[in-house]
């Protein structure tokens, strides 16, 4: 097989391992040969369309006498994905193994060969073009690294090729790979779901825990005065130099004889914690009397 659109590893006759997707047209040396073209560049432009977005050192395009194949190095999820696209598009027999290879260049030529291409072909050979087959070798790989797509395999038969080999082949199935994807949704729904009862929770506990929790409030007040919160007495500083305070707005009294009294707007938040500073005015004193003969005299007869 030579390669029409080639992109590999350096290339090497040691064995290295790959998945290969063989693509064969049914009834092919039965074509004119305008029609053998046209199958093949039909085969070619899907391809390219399937491995569009694969990195070119990750993929080998080779010819076959029948169809083509395509050698991906990536990963099996990603392999499954192409050929199920090939089968779709291409109008082709596909099968699918992951296996051992050899690749060598020869006068600019990309040879591959071994068991994983043969295995891909034989998959391809037996397939009823209906679905695609995967080998024995490829659903494995397939259990081990991506096991929810390996549960929407189903098996395919027992297959005996003409060296009386017996092959195990298996094809993904639409209703398993719908019962997946309808149990992905119930758990993203169901995810939804408790993620918004638990932010109600949340709410619920927050609130009464966190939204009432009072503020403390630290005092520093010149002289020493007694302390109302919203009317009710608190106790004098010192000794007191502090009080628990309900958030909200309230309202701070300060009393002290010979000092102003003083009323303080007080708006705290849940668990806060504040200094509150206040010096009292003292009061004025007031201007003495000069004497009047006449006031005195009716102060002391009562008049």
């Amino acid at each position: 097989m030579g390669a029409i659109v080639s992109a590999a590893p350096a290339a090497s006759a040691a064995p290295i391992h790959a998945h290969v997707a063989f693509l064969s047209v049914p009834g092919f040396d039965a074509l004119p040969v305008a029609g053998q073209v046209a199958a093949k560049e039909r085969l070619e432009n899907a391809i390219l369309v399937a491995v569009s977005r694969v990195p070119a050192g990750d993929r080998i395009v080779l010819d076959a006498p029948d169809g083509m194949a395509l050698v991906y190095f990536g990963e099996a999820e990603v392999a499954l994905d192409i050929a199920v696209s090939l089968q779709r598009d291409a109008g082709a027999h596909v099968g699918l193994n992951y296996g051992p290879l050899a690749v060598s260049m020869r006068s600019g030529d990309t040879r591959v060969f071994g068991d994983g291409l043969a295995s891909a072909e034989a998959a391809a050979r037996f397939s009823d073009g209906r679905s695609i087959l995967l080998t024995e070798a490829f659903a494995a790989v397939l259990r081990a690294t991506a096991a929810d797509r390996a549960r929407e395999l189903a098996p395919a038969g027992d297959f005996t090729d003409a060296r009386v080999r017996i092959h195990k082949f298996y094809t993904p199935d639409p209703a398993l790979r719908a019962a997946r994807l309808r149990r992905i949704g119930i758990y993203a729904v169901a995810g939804a779901i408790l993620i918004l009862l638990m932010g109600v929770l949340g709410r619920d506990i927050y609130q009464p825990l966190f939204q009432s929790r009072p503020a403390t409030v630290k005092l520093d007040i010149k002289p020493r005065a007694e302390v109302f919160l919203d009317g009710v007495s608190q106790g004098r500083t010192p000794p007191l130099t502090q009080i628990q305070v309900p958030p909200g707005k309230h309202m701070l009294g300060l009393r002290q004889p010979g000092y102003l009294p003083a009323d303080i707007p007080l708006e705290v938040k849940p668990g806060e914690q504040r200094v509150f500073i206040h010096a009292l005015g003292r009061v004025p004193p007031q201007p003495a009397q000069k004497p009047d003969f006449w006031r005195d005299l009716k102060k002391k007869f009562g008049s």
